[in-house]
């Protein structure tokens, strides 16, 4: 039945949340360019070291910006989990039942799997069969190129979902914004704070809104599978999987070898994507026990 403890909420009106949200994306961009000269090369290996130090630090205050512009209650009441493991649930860390945990990880790369089912099948089409697979790994991951994948595999989709998931979207929750309107706050400001990507290599301003635009996208589907799952492993992983995959070649499917089969792929991934997220969204079955979704049967 629980005992009495003293348990830990998140307090927050619109304003302090939005607040909160839009200071931790500022600095998590600003930490990038502070005392810098210059136009940067952001795949230099000195830049790439220097913005991991920069960005953990960024990650490490962000909860603090996250409870102090926001505040926190404490209250008693008959909860079966201690204050650390409230707070670990707020920022997704824990889940609120270990049997939705596993699944709460693995669901949301599948899901991104499924979507990404066309390039899959494009790269199991083009794979070069004749050359050994350890060969082939070792010429992307040798050198250089070693530091970018741990920027993208690792410590990017860390410290973004870290920063823009779990120290934005359970305190925009915690103000009373709906889910629609969560997603929506944390993805645009997720959008934004990539822009500066495309001026970093003096892009035209179509390339920036490209930019913003599938961003904005991708941080929309990781906040939702966050507030879906109530834990912040399956959108690193989802995260992690779409760095790995890069954006989709949807113009080399008319001129491909087997453009019949990666098409259907094409189709397959995307329309049972949606369909799934669809159904999801509106029959709200209980799957995961997330704090930040109303499942059915829930009261």
């Amino acid at each position: 039945d629980g005992f009495r403890v003293m348990e830990v909420r998140l307090c927050a009106t619109v304003p302090s949340a939005l607040a909160s949200a839009t200071l931790n994306c500022v600095l998590f961009v600003a930490c990038l360019y502070l005392f810098t000269h210059g136009r940067l090369n952001r795949d230099a290996p000195d830049v790439v070291k220097q913005r991991f130090v920069r960005v953990a630090l960024v990650s490490a205050c962000a909860p603090l910006v996250m409870f102090g512009v926001s505040g926190a209650s404490a209250l008693v009441s008959r909860v079966s989990c201690t204050p650390a493991a409230r707070l670990l649930q707020w920022v997704g860390l824990t889940s609120g039942s270990l049997s939705s945990a596993f699944p709460g990880a693995l669901v949301p790369l599948l899901l991104t799997m499924l979507l990404f089912s066309g390039p899959l099948v494009m790269a199991y089409v083009d794979f070069d069969k004749h050359t050994p697979l350890c060969e082939q790994v070792s010429t992307r991951t040798h050198g250089p190129r070693r530091l970018l994948l741990i920027r993208n595999l690792l410590v990017g989709p860390l410290a973004e979902e870290w920063v823009f998931r779990a120290c934005m979207c359970p305190l925009l929750f915690a103000a009373g914004l709906t889910d629609g309107a969560n997603v929506l706050a944390s993805c645009l400001l997720f959008g934004a704070a990539h822009v500066h990507h495309r001026f970093d290599s003096a892009e035209a301003w179509l390339g920036v809104a490209v930019q913003f635009s599938y961003t904005s996208l991708f941080g929309a589907y990781s906040s939702y599978l966050f507030l879906r799952t109530g834990l912040l492993y399956g959108p690193i992983l989802a995260h992690a999987f779409c760095n790995f995959m890069g954006l989709p070649d949807f113009g080399g499917v008319p001129d491909h070898p087997r453009r019949r089969l990666v098409a259907a792929a094409f189709v397959f991934g995307l329309g049972s994507f949606v369909t799934l997220v669809t159904l999801d969204a509106v029959h709200r079955p209980a799957v995961f026990g997330s704090m930040f979704w109303q499942e059915h049967g829930q009261v």
